[in-house]
């Protein structure tokens, strides 16, 4: 009876063991499939992350490289991202942007300039403002940025740097003004210049059938005064004629000189310094006029020596210019820098107007003339104050070719010669 219970038993341990096997490799069959299908959920939960990693680095390479300035603020203004461009145009770095608040990029701005673009109202329209950033002007344009579920989680804003394109339909402007000017200022002077000469004429009967001393000095005054009209007048038409160049290869450098070696006395005996630096370019070639680049040259320079009455220093350069006319063209800029007391802001986009001057006795047609000049020699010529005091103009001339070196003059009230 033992002996049948025994192998009872025994016969079912057996059995019980054969079920825990096949019940064992049930469970080793299904975790070796979970396993399987556990790798290829991993495999694609990779190439998910790789395809997102990629798309972030796409997106980031976008962003990098657009030529306008775009950062990312969120609802209290405190930047959360900028591209390189942005950083550009602020002068800001990176690493310092983290919890920067917006107003931190306009901090040499005064606040009511960029205040309202940053007024919720703003981003209801789709119409891009202006603003001043230090020296320059930008236009910027801005939207809410959104969660998936349409929240406002922050705003994005977009700048663009317009200074260049300012400054040429400021350019453009000036020029359709000056031509209109110029016909009208044509008309006029020839209608003035018909009873001056009957003016004269008549003055001249005077002092020859003068009886006394007092008679002879009101005719010699009254012919003066028609002679100074007359040759106001003659600025006048030499401004609103069409100049006609004659252009050939000529050297900068060698222009320079040759108005140097006027300056260069008129400095001594002012007591001025004088300071020419050639750098980047030894021979910048350009096609020009040379008579109409040196009338240029000297008015700049006498105009510089006038801002100084109490003595001072000028200091004339000259770079290579890539790209900077807009055409792609290099261009070599003719820089004047003085140290006198500057151009006041507000006549600094009409400095070179027709007719408005700040001397006493000034016509108001040098710089008009000058302008005009160098605007049919295809450059540029603007004017700012520099930080230190004082007024650069700068002339840009598109050059043929240049040569790349180094050279420095300097003269001066203690300099006879070059050095």
């Amino acid at each position: 009876m033992d002996l049948d219970f025994l192998q009872k038993s025994f016969e079912e341990f057996n059995q019980a063991t054969l079920r825990l096997q096949e019940a064992y490799g049930s469970l080793e069959y299904k975790f070796e499939c979970l396993n399987k299908e556990l790798e290829a959920k991993n495999r694609e939960l990779e190439k998910t992350i790789a395809d997102k990693e990629d798309m972030k680095n796409y997106l980031e390479n976008i962003l990098e490289s657009l030529t306008s300035g775009v950062v990312v603020a969120d609802l209290d203004g405190r930047i959360r991202t900028a591209n390189r461009c942005a950083e550009e145009l602020f002068g800001i770095r990176h690493e310092s942007l983290s919890d920067c608040h917006m107003s931190a990029l306009f901090a040499e701005t005064p606040k009511d300039q960029w205040a309202p673009v940053f007024d919720p109202e703003f981003f209801k329209g789709s119409v891009a403002r202006k603003l001043r950033s230090g020296e320059n002007i930008l236009e910027v344009s801005g939207s809410w940025a959104k969660d998936r579920n349409g929240r406002m989680i922050g705003t994005v804003y977009v700048f663009r740097d317009i200074t260049r394109m300012e400054k040429l339909e400021n350019m453009a402007k000036r020029s359709e003004k000056m031509v209109a000017m110029g016909e009208m200022a044509a008309n006029i002077a020839h209608e003035i210049r018909n009873p001056l000469g009957s003016i004269e004429l008549f003055a001249s009967l005077i002092l020859k059938n003068a009886g006394d001393e007092k008679e002879k000095q009101r005719g010699a005054r009254i012919i003066a005064s028609v002679k100074n009209v007359d040759n106001k007048i003659s600025n006048l038409l030499m401004f609103t004629r069409n100049l006609n160049p004659m252009p050939h290869r000529i050297d900068i450098h060698a222009v320079l000189e040759e108005i140097l070696a006027f300056s260069r006395q008129v400095a001594d005996v002012n007591l001025m310094e004088l300071s020419v630096s050639y750098a980047d370019i030894i021979r910048p070639h350009v096609n020009a006029d040379a008579e109409m680049l040196k009338q240029v040259f000297l008015n700049l320079i006498l105009n510089a020596f006038q801002a100084m009455p109490d003595g001072g220093r000028l200091t004339i350069e000259t770079h290579r210019r890539e790209g900077y006319l807009g055409n792609g063209a290099s261009a070599v800029e003719i820089r004047f820098s003085d140290t006198g007391c500057g151009i006041p802001k507000e006549n600094l986009t009409r400095i070179f107007d027709p007719f408005f001057s700040t001397k006493e006795k000034g016509s108001g047609l040098g710089l008009a003339i000058a302008h005009n000049i160098i605007d049919m020699h295809q450059g540029v010529i603007h004017v700012e104050n520099s930080v230190q005091g004082g007024a650069v103009f700068s002339v840009f001339l598109p050059l043929i070719d240049a040569l790349r070196g180094n050279a420095t003059q300097t003269f001066g009230k203690d300099q006879g010669e070059a050095r």
